[in-house]
């Protein structure tokens, strides 16, 4: 159990609203969010402070049922308005915005006046190159400052953002493109990666070959790159750096899209998820300058890619807050600097970070003795999200990186809902692996198979009741897709798609994938479990945890795990593996196999893939796999089941 210190907990952004709002706790403030979503999300735009270039008639229209719910209805805006113009004419121009640091070591850093002309700059190039309010244009850049302006000066222009995964091969391009009919693309000739560059123009290029309504690239060439075609590619410093700094947003209606960010099934093409101006803007809001406590004096690093949803979210709340983005090209890891993460908030104070488990569980296998050369003590809250702890992991984090005072806040949602359905918040005590409440004004509950009501302590669906600005209102160009991927198992009420529980103290637990679901002999349960039971002997230090056919059971459990520095798998360990299953879940769900590798397949945000796994050991159709960070790992978890034979 950990509860942060009383001077965070008073001096924080909840307890401020709180008392605005004439109330004494968080849980009565979600209820009331709940119960009067218009007064809520109105509150939220004042807080947030959003520029409107024309009011909205009315806030919220549900009167086409909760699947097309409407926000803000005859509103324009634009979000570079308030998230830049607004903090420039409240004199904070000269704040750092984004203050940058490369895999080499090398810094940068723009002020609010730097990173609005630069977005200005981009906006104008694209404009003069035939872009318009509503076309489509792609970010294929890594973390670099420029992709800031980038992202902002698409949405100055009243274009439409299309982020790609910086590590995307060809097909994956391909796909997001064509099927967002992207006009213009902004890109970098390559990015660093230990030392060597690593093609990305190039690669863009050879996707563009099968893309025909791409008319505009522009690369920033950092090493030099050649120009592919000259119609089509310009360069730019010479093609941004050119431009006007002085290019006006362009207001759009409150419903029109922002932002298409994709995200994977287990079949099919991706579903471009849309967002908008608006949505973002109070998600972010009410998420992450209220729960997650962004405060205008942060310093805030979440290493991510623009490609995942993590990226624009962090980008966006920084800018609301008017605080500080510290923006970190490369690894959080490195071999020749395990705790880079840790050095780089050291080093440039950071008050205000993100973490994924996966990665603390790689930090407790190194030697600590170079974390006593960090000064971790600006740190304030120390966030995760995408993933589930185990106990072990929290417990090293809170110690090694939190020291015993930064509070570790645990979120969980999805890119749909750009943001949480499920939080932790300073004024609630923090459990292991567990979230503090729910996220506010998202009606978040547990349902069983037949739409009843889950019990306390018992597992079941996980499903917004209250629909959330900011929650997508479409699939791009798809909205039947749309409707019966999200509200079709629910009349009336959105499926996320994970199983859950709370317990008698109000502490949630998100125990995996409904569509991962270990179903045995008759019993269910998440593989999250099994997991953490395995890794937590300190023998593993990731696992997998898979349905596999058996003819005694019908299915039986399958673990791929990659053992802990120094360990060899042998007969023994194995052994010893099964068993602590059995003690610790259940002998029902003791694995019938057990097998090494040396990674697992992970998304960009460190999610492990499990779907991939079972595919690739079962030999079945890996379906898409552009979000696989690493896609070298799922060839030796092929051979595994061939190994058996």
């Amino acid at each position: 159990m950990f509860e942060a210190d009383s001077d965070i907990r008073e001096n924080s952004n909840l307890t401020s609203f709180l008392k605005q709002s004439g109330m004494n706790t968080y849980e009565a403030l979600a209820e009331r969010a709940n119960a009067e979503p218009d007064w809520f999300w109105s509150e939220i735009l004042d807080l947030a402070n959003i520029r409107f270039s024309k009011p909205y008639t009315k806030l919220r229209d549900i009167s086409d049922g909760p699947e097309n719910i409407r926000w803000a209805t005859g509103a324009t805006l634009n979000l570079t308005e308030t998230c830049l113009d607004a903090w420039i004419d409240n004199g904070i121009g000269d704040k750092p915005a984004i203050d940058w640091v490369g895999e080499d070591g090398t810094s940068r850093c723009w002020s609010y006046n730097d990173l609005a002309a630069e977005t200005a700059r981009v906006a104008s190039a694209l404009a003069a190159r035939g872009v318009g309010p509503g076309d489509a244009v792609g970010i294929y850049m890594p973390m670099i400052p420029e992709i800031s302006a980038a992202f902002l000066g698409v949405a100055r222009l009243g274009a439409i953002v299309v982020p790609l995964f910086s590590g995307f091969s060809t097909p994956a391009i391909v796909a997001r493109l064509n099927d967002s009919k992207t006009k213009a693309v902004l890109t970098v000739d390559a990015t660093p990666r230990r030392g060597k560059p690593i093609p990305m123009e190039k690669t863009l290029t050879e996707a563009l070959a099968d893309v025909a309504s791409v008319h505009t690239v522009i690369s920033l060439r950092r090493f030099g790159g050649k120009v592919a075609n000259s119609a089509r590619d310009l360069d730019w410093r010479e093609t941004v750096g050119a431009a006007d700094p002085n290019f006006p947003a362009y207001p759009v209606d409150a419903a029109d899209p922002l932002l298409i960010a994709y995200t994977s099934g287990t079949t099919g093409r991706p579903k471009g998820v849309v967002h908008t101006h608006l949505g973002v803007q109070a998600k972010a809001t009410a998420d992450f300058l209220l729960c997650v406590d962004v405060k205008h004096d942060d310093r805030h690093l979440w290493m991510t890619d623009m490609g995942w949803v993590m990226g624009p979210l962090t980008l966006l709340s920084v800018l609301l807050a008017g605080a500080t983005l510290v923006l970190a090209e490369g690894a959080p890891s490195m071999p020749d600097d395990a705790f880079r993460l840790l050095r780089i908030a050291s080093d440039k104070d950071v008050t205000h970070m993100g973490v994924a488990p996966t990665l603390v569980r790689q930090f407790m296998a190194q030697d600590p003795a170079p974390l006593a050369e960090y000064d971790l003590s600006k740190l304030r809250i120390v966030a995760s999200t995408g993933e589930p702890w185990t106990d072990d992991a929290w417990l090293w984090q809170v110690e090694h990186i939190c020291n015993n005072r930064a509070v570790p806040l645990n979120i969980a949602g999805g890119t749909e809902l750009f943001g949480a359905i499920l939080t932790s918040t300073v004024l609630q005590p923090q459990k292991p692996s567990g979230f503090s409440g729910q996220a506010l004004g998202v009606g978040a509950s547990i349902l069983r198979s037949d739409g009843s009501e889950a019990d306390i302590g018992e597992v079941g669906e996980l499903v917004v009741t209250v629909p959330p600005m900011g929650l997508a209102p479409t699939i791009w160009q798809d909205k039947a897709r749309y409707i019966e991927t999200y509200w079709s198992r629910y009349p009336g009420i959105w499926y996320h798609g994970d199983w859950v529980r709370q317990e008698d103290d109000g502490t949630w637990y998100i125990l995996g994938r409904s569509d991962d679901t270990l179903n045995i002999a008759g019993k269910r349960i998440g593989p999250p479990e099994i997991e953490g039971a395995i890794t937590a002997t300190g023998k593993v230090l990731d696992a997998a945890a898979i349905a596999a056919p058996d003819d005694l059971k019908g299915v039986a459990v399958v673990v791929v795990c990659v053992p802990a520095p120094n360990v060899t798998p042998d007969e023994a360990l194995v052994a010893m593996l099964k068993d602590q299953v059995g003690i610790e879940v259940s002998k029902p769900f003791r694995p019938r196999e057990i097998y090494f590798v040396d990674g697992l397949p992970k998304t960009r945000t460190m999610k492990t893939m499990r779907r991939v796994v079972r595919a690739a050991f079962l030999g079945e159709d890996l379906g898409d796999l552009s979000p696989v960070s690493n896609p070298e790992t799922i060839a030796p978890i092929m051979a595994l089941r061939k190994d058996t034979k």
